[in-house]
């Protein structure tokens, strides 16, 4: 069976709170879940963040989707908004300064070709979104690229340090 692939929209508020668990799930509320019945083991997932609508990172899912009444997103709410779960694995999270802005990628994603270019951001105002393979790989790869960058920064410096050291 092929991978399907998620694109799945977090308020900041809960993008912190995933983040804090090191993005160990992902939920989904009721009325999603229909939707949500066709996520299986390995499919893709993108996160995006629309309080700043920028794409923030992926990860694969590790788990049939479950019912779990434990508050985790929203705690402060009186029930449990995101029951429907799956457990996450290889997720991949941008640093806040590596974050990719919308605006820069929506332009190349054919999921956002029946909107008006200015107001491509309300294509992904629903919590979970199916995307096409060639609209994952868009954004898989600029994340990937953008974290590739950064370790090989880190090493290059690790190395200027050690040179400076040495001298």
């Amino acid at each position: 069976m092929s991978n399907t692939y998620w694109l799945v929209n977090l308020s900041l508020e809960n993008f912190n709170i995933s983040k804090k668990r090191s993005f160990d799930l992902l939920g989904f509320t009721k009325k999603d879940n229909k939707l949500t019945n066709k996520i299986n083991v390995n499919d893709q997932v993108l996160f995006y963040v629309s309080d700043i609508k920028s794409f923030v990172g992926s990860t694969v899912v590790n788990s049939k989707k479950f019912f779990d009444k434990k508050k985790i997103w929203d705690p402060e709410e009186n029930e449990v908004r995101f029951p429907y779960r799956v457990k996450l694995k290889s997720t991949k999270i941008l640093p806040e300064k590596k974050f990719m802005s919308g605006y820069d990628v929506a332009p190349s994603l054919s999921y956002l070709k029946r909107w008006a270019p200015e107001d491509w951001y309300l294509a992904f105002l629903a919590p979970v979104h199916i995307i096409s393979n060639i609209d994952y790989q868009i954004i898989a790869k600029n994340i990937d690229s953008a974290l590739s960058s950064k370790s090989k920064k880190n090493v290059i410096s690790k190395k200027s340090k050690r040179t400076k050291k040495k001298k």
